[in-house]
This record gives C-alpha cells, structure tokens and sequence, in this order.
C-alpha cells in the first residue's frame, strides 16, 4: 500500500471515528436516546398512562402503534416506537398549547 492510501484510510478511518463520537454527544445533550420498541407494558410506564387509556388510545387510532397478531384478533398485542411516541407528545403538547389560545 502506497504512503498516500494508507494516509487516506487513517484519514477515512478518523472521519467515522469523530462522526460516531459527535453523534453520541449530540444524543446525550440533547436528550435524546436510540429508537427502541417497547411493549405494551413498557409504553404504559413510558408514557406514564394506565392500561384502559393506552388500549382505547389504540383502538381509535389516535397514538402510533403497530399491532402484532392476527388481524381482527379480540386481543391484539401492541408495539410501540420511542420516536414516534416522543413525536406524538410533543405534536400533543403544541396541539393543546394553541387551542388553549
């Protein structure tokens, strides 16, 4: 390997090191963490809500969700995204906001 590749690879190689860095600071200052997906159980405690007002937010659609079973089943189970429910609180927040003005 030529001095200049090799010199180009450290280069390639210090680019992604300082990228995976900066994005972990950034994450850590602002708040914010990694999508994870959560349990119906989980989104309860996340989004410190019972069970009876998580389920009917989901049967009326009004909270992004995914369901996991089959269709029309009695008891689905649902699966929830930290992003999207972060996204959803804070779309409610400034929803509320400005029809209380």
């Amino acid at each position: 390997m030529t001095p200049e590749k090799a010199f180009a690879a450290i280069i390639a190689d210090l680019k992604e090191q300082l990228k995976t860095e900066l994005r972990e600071e950034l994450r850590a200052e602002m708040h914010v963490s990694p999508d994870r997906t959560l349990s119906f159980a989980e989104a309860c405690k996340y989004l410190h809500m019972s069970e009876y007002t998580l389920r009917r937010l989901c049967r009326e659609k009004r909270i992004p969700h995914r369901t996991y079973g089959a269709d029309g089943s009695k008891n689905p189970r649902y699966l929830f995204s930290t992003a999207s429910l972060d996204r959803w609180i804070r779309e409610e927040e400034e929803r509320n906001y400005r029809s209380g003005s």
